[in-house]
């Protein structure tokens, strides 16, 4: 017995040693590390003064120079519908058609009005001469004549009205006919067969085939711009390469009570097949050449929502935080505003490992070094 717990204590006490010796070496090793800090490779830019087109974009829709709004002059019940949404109308193309019960009736009543009117007529010019042979005989008065001819005049107005009417309703035949005015598209179907329309109501919305306009809103605050803009660019969003240049048509005086902007309109120059009415599109107002610093997006990052970039310092090539201000984006990245000078070098590639005030090394000036030590 005595001699088992001999051994137990004589393994602690060699555990303990070992443990000792372990807690010595750890202050060492991280001794050892701080007096080799990490050096990161790095990419830079040496940031400098570039030409920035300073533009704006607004998004917009594509539409038609015209559109038209198709409706009876007639009121009346739809019986067919003769077109559909998307499908290409020439012009005189029949486009609906209203129900002719209700205007037949009333033809026929008028065809019956004016026979009556034409029958009265013939009365009163028969009687009219029977009254002209009797007053050259002597047998009436002549003012009895007069109030005969004053008839006859009054039956022929009537016939004249009635004439005039019956004409009117055939017309309401025909115009139960709608038919498009100008070739173009069926861009929307706002009353179908079935439908009892009133005169006037929309049925058929056609966009004309031609002049094409994108349609966009316009904010309070680019109004001025929108003035002042030098040249206008659209871009179909389902063909970002193709471009268009574009004018300005109108632009409305009263923003839109509900968004608080300003709708405008604005005339493609040599629309062609790439771009459909009702896409979708970008509209970019040039507004002059501003010279500014660009950096790519990859020199960015944000940190308490704030963009920053990595500067190097041009003695020790250590790199330390610098707060930027964002101006508009362009082609090769975005423009800097102010937290930036030309001849800043500023790390592109390799800004995630870093921290405040390490050391680096650049991968660029590297291989400068290198290209000039082989060169003969």
């Amino acid at each position: 017995m005595k001699f088992r717990i001999a051994i137990v204590f004589s393994l602690a006490f060699a555990c303990s040693l070992l443990s000792g010796c372990g807690k010595e070496s750890s202050p060492a090793a991280s001794e050892k590390s701080e007096q080799t800090p990490v050096v990161r490779p790095v990419r830079y830019l040496t940031v400098g003064l570039q030409q920035v087109a300073n533009t704006l974009e607004l998004p917009g829709e594509i539409h038609s120079r015209y559109e038209q709004h198709y409706g009876f002059r007639v009121g009346g019940k739809i019986q067919r519908r003769l077109v559909d949404v998307g499908q290409t109308v020439a012009t005189g193309q029949v486009l609906a058609v209203l129900d002719p019960q209700d205007v037949q009736p009333a033809i026929d009543a008028q065809a019956a009005q004016l026979a009556v009117a034409q029958s009265d007529l013939v009365l009163q010019k028969n009687e009219l001469t029977r009254q002209r042979e009797l007053r050259d005989k002597g047998f009436i008065s002549g003012s009895a004549l007069e109030h005969q001819v004053a008839t006859t005049d009054a039956a022929q107005a009537r016939v004249n009205a009635a004439q005039s009417q019956l004409v009117s309703v055939r017309n309401g035949l025909d115009f139960q006919t709608l038919r498009a005015d100008q070739s173009g598209v069926v861009m929307g179907i706002d009353a179908d067969a079935g439908s009892v329309v009133a005169p006037g109501q929309s049925v058929v919305r056609v966009a004309q085939a031609g002049a094409m306009e994108i349609a966009v809103n316009v904010p309070e605050n680019a109004i001025a711009s929108m003035r002042k803009a030098s040249g206008f660019t659209v871009r179909a969003d389902a063909v970002p390469d193709v471009s268009y240049t574009a004018h300005l048509r109108e632009l409305a005086a009263v923003a839109d009570p509900a968004s608080r902007t300003f709708s405008a309109r604005l005339t493609i120059d040599h629309p062609d097949n790439s771009i459909k009415l009702g896409m979708g599109a970008t509209l970019q107002l040039t507004l002059g050449v501003a010279t500014s610093l660009v950096l790519p997006h990859a020199a960015l990052y944000t940190r308490d929502n704030t963009p920053r970039v990595w500067l190097i310092e041009a003695n020790t090539d250590t790199v330390k935080e610098q707060v930027v201000a964002l101006g508009a984006t362009v082609q090769d990245g975005v423009a800097i505003t102010s937290g930036l000078k030309p001849g800043d070098r500023v790390v592109t590639a390799g800004a995630n490992l870093l921290l405040p005030g390490q050391k680096v090394r650049l991968l660029a000036q590297e291989q400068a070094d290198s290209a000039a030590r082989d060169k003969p």
